[in-house]
């Protein structure tokens, strides 16, 4: 396993993280069970990774109260990773709503400390901006609680450029985490260069856009779940269709290469510019093993050209 700095932080990350998104559960996804989620956190472990990023609205607490039950006795070896600002009053996705105000912001590190059955949090991020605290508040928060030793660094999660750079005005931050792969790339442009200008880390999300990176879905699947809803990212219509389509694209390239289209797409992403960690969600040990066999082997060049030539559109 490699690891790199975070951004500026000491903290030193394996390149592929622990994305505890899918191991909440509802309302999000539907998991193998806690056992099977615990082994495949301490599968990952095993195998190097040091970085779980989670969230509390990720099973509306329940990733949380999972890695903490899980990784206790190693918790000195291990980063973790949460987030502060999505705030709910049932347990339902309409109820979810931005909201990084400072009282809030302190509630919500509190929970997540007991949920985690830690006394510190490595990085604490803000998950979504929030339109109606004004930043500087946001950020006098996480400030009180890294002074008080509750977390170690600050974070923030889908922010603009023009967000970060205005939240930077009251306080640093060493990371940023944005939906990227090789299905959407539109960070590139503007979002890349700031974080490699400003030394952030950029700590990648959705790096098989929800599965469909993965070559298992085609152009009839009807997604049940929130993929369905279309909440984020694209999961129907042309948008789709234009993305299954690249998908078979690097099935090919993958099959040539005596890999598969997750080990490709991984490979791809870690090896980008300002990239710290991307997230991957494992659901059981076999897929710890499997979609870890994308580190350790350089991709030909010919392949990594013709991947950017499919995905560029």
């Amino acid at each position: 396993m490699e690891y790199k700095n975070l951004g500026e932080s000491d903290l030193k990350v394996s390149v592929a993280g622990f994305g505890a998104w899918g191991v909440g559960g509802p309302p999000f996804w539907d998991n193998e069970g806690d056992e099977t989620s615990s082994r495949a956190m301490l599968k990952a472990y095993e195998m190097g990774i040091n970085f779980f990023d989670t969230a509390p609205v990720y099973g509306f607490g329940h990733s949380e109260e999972l890695i903490g039950k899980t990784l206790k006795s190693v918790r000195d070896k291990v980063i973790y990773a949460t987030k502060c600002g999505l705030v709910w009053d049932k347990e339902e996705l309409g109820s979810i709503k931005h909201h990084a105000s400072r009282d809030s912001i302190l509630e919500e590190a509190d929970r997540s400390l007991k949920r985690l059955q830690t006394d510190w949090i490595d990085l604490y991020q803000v998950h979504w901006p929030d339109n109606d605290t004004a930043q500087e508040e946001t950020m006098e928060a996480l400030l009180k609680l890294q002074e008080s030793g509750k977390i170690r660094h600050i974070g923030v999660s889908n922010y603009s450029v023009e967000q970060m750079t205005e939240i930077m005005k009251f306080g640093p931050i060493v990371s940023l985490q944005p939906d990227y792969s090789l299905l959407n790339r539109t960070i590139e442009k503007e979002i890349v260069p700031y974080c490699l200008q400003h030394k952030i880390g950029i700590v990648a999300y959705s790096p098989l856009a929800s599965g469909v990176l993965t070559g298992k879905y085609n152009k009839n699947t009807q997604f049940k779940d929130w993929r369905g809803k279309g909440i984020i990212g694209t999961f129907k219509g042309e948008g789709y269709y234009k993305n299954i389509d690249k998908v078979e694209g690097l099935k090919k390239l993958a099959k040539k290469a005596g890999k598969t289209c997750t080990q490709m797409a991984i490979n791809w992403i870690v090896n980008q510019p300002a990239m710290a960690t991307a997230l991957l969600g494992f659901k059981n040990e076999t897929q710890v093993e499997e979609n870890l066999s994308a580190l350790g082997w350089q991709m030909d060049p010919a392949d990594a050209q013709e991947i950017d030539s499919i995905f560029s559109e």
